[in-house]
């Protein structure tokens, strides 16, 4: 254990603390992949990827719900009790779509509610974790132990792509359905509440709940959206998220529309989306290692947002130049590869620049109500596309030109929009809603904002 430690640079009595939320992150990654997977392809095999707008659009309108619900209670209800609620109640929903699995209740349906759930545990358990972390642990100690903690997330996904795909191989040979992982995913959360309970039964957290008695969910939202239209650097990379996110669900429609047409049944659907996960996973952990940090250096961070968008019309241009699941698959692999091991920790290191009492509600704004707009806009597109395809008879082939014509142009527009936000990079650091940064003296703010 102390060879541990100091590999992990852990101080006497940390690991106490840091192990059981290590394996904490990990169970909840381990069900999250495993059932994004699971849905995904049982939704697509039984359903049809025509239908993936609708469950798209419902999908991110639920998010927004359930990011309202979750900022209504995250600053009132203690983190530790907040965090076992949410492994609780998932592993309840569970239990509950397996049963209506057993019932009869037709796969569509069920695979549509696992979709919906399992996307919301997605989006809504890390924001809670992390929030605990940050009760847990100073700043000092979070810089040096939060990328110890964050292991938990390639720990899991690793696990749970290859749970998915080598469960199919297993169910095909010797039976079974996909569904029933659902009640492993089950006891997985329910170990999750008892390490955490076991873990903090001695320890009592600083009482941060707000003391407001209402909280008003338009003001929160008019923050985000102030700072996004009076800071023109945020202006612009809203705007990049919107087109970067338009395409990038257009190409990954794209992607499983021919992974689909590739393979009959939905067991070969799910063993290799699994393992093309685990392929993605490997390889954005080797990026982010060994060329993420490096890159940045070389080419500084208001020139960075321009490359999502580059990629999302690459992969656009992949789809269209190669035709079927090789084209497809490369296009997607790329520009997902870009978005997970660049832009997500660029934007992140941005949203580092937002004062304290801005960014909870700013970076909510850019990374749960633009991502949610972008994707329903998304979905319009397609479903219009598609049903014109299907009312004029227009081939498959010709649909799917149109749609990447359009995640290209989508693609194209944002490069525009990620250049105009470099050069309104240094002005906008001028900006008063930027101010609280310079607190400690202007000279030294500006030094750390000089990537």
């Amino acid at each position: 254990m102390n060879r541990i430690s100091q590999l992990l640079k852990l101080r006497p009595g940390e690991w106490k603390l840091v192990v059981p939320l290590l394996l904490l992150l990990t169970l909840n990654t381990i069900v999250g992949e495993l059932l994004q997977v699971v849905a995904t392809s049982g939704f697509v095999s039984k359903v049809g990827a025509p239908s993936l707008p609708w469950v798209w659009m419902i999908d991110m309108v639920a998010l927004l719900i359930f990011a309202a619900l979750y900022s209504l209670v995250v600053d009132r209800v203690k983190r530790v009790q907040l965090v076992a609620w949410l492994l609780g109640g998932f592993a309840v929903i569970y239990l509950m779509i397996q049963l209506l699995f057993f019932y009869g209740v037709p796969a569509g349906i069920n695979y549509f509610l696992l979709f919906i759930f399992a996307d919301q545990q997605f989006f809504i358990f890390p924001l809670a974790f992390w929030a605990l972390a940050s009760d847990v642990f100073r700043i000092a100690e979070a810089k040096r132990l939060f990328p110890v903690i964050g292991a938990g997330y390639a720990f899991g996904s690793i696990i749970g792509n290859s749970a998915a795909a080598s469960s199919a191989s297993i169910f095909a040979r010797y039976g079974g359905e996909p569904f029933q992982l659902l009640g492993l995913a089950a006891v997985l959360l329910l170990i999750g509440v008892a390490l955490l309970l076991f873990a903090f039964r001695n320890r009592t957290l600083p009482s941060r709940q707000s003391k407001e008695n209402q909280i008003n969910i338009r003001e929160s939202f008019t923050v985000g959206l102030d700072f996004f239209n009076n800071v023109p650097l945020f202006r612009y990379l809203g705007i990049v998220v919107l087109l970067g996110y338009l395409g990038y669900t257009i190409i990954q429609y794209h992607f499983l529309s021919v992974l689909n047409s590739a393979f009959a049944s939905d067991l070969q659907f799910q063993a290799f989306f699994g393992s093309y996960r685990v392929a993605l996973i490997v390889a954005t952990l080797l990026a982010q290692w060994l060329l993420t940090g490096r890159l940045l250096e070389r080419v500084g961070l208001k020139s960075s947002f321009v490359i999502f968008p580059a990629a999302v019309f690459l992969a656009s241009t992949s789809g269209l130049a190669i035709v079927g699941l090789i084209g497809g698959a490369m296009g997607v692999f790329v520009m997902e590869l870009v978005e997970r091991a660049w832009d997500q920790p660029v934007r992140k290191s941005l949203q580092g620049l937002i004062p304290d009492e801005r960014r909870g509600r700013v970076t909510t704004f850019m990374d749960t109500y633009l991502l949610a707009v972008a994707t329903i806009a998304a979905c319009v597109f397609l479903l219009i596309i598609l049903n014109v395809a299907v009312v004029a008879q227009i081939s498959a082939y010709l649909t799917a030109v149109i749609y990447l014509v359009i995640a290209g142009v989508a693609g194209l527009a944002g490069v525009w929009a990620a250049w105009r936000a470099r050069a309104e990079y240094d002005q906008s650091m001028l900006n008063w809603r930027l101010s609280r940064r310079q607190r400690k003296g202007f000279t030294g703010v500006m030094k750390k904002l000089d990537f």
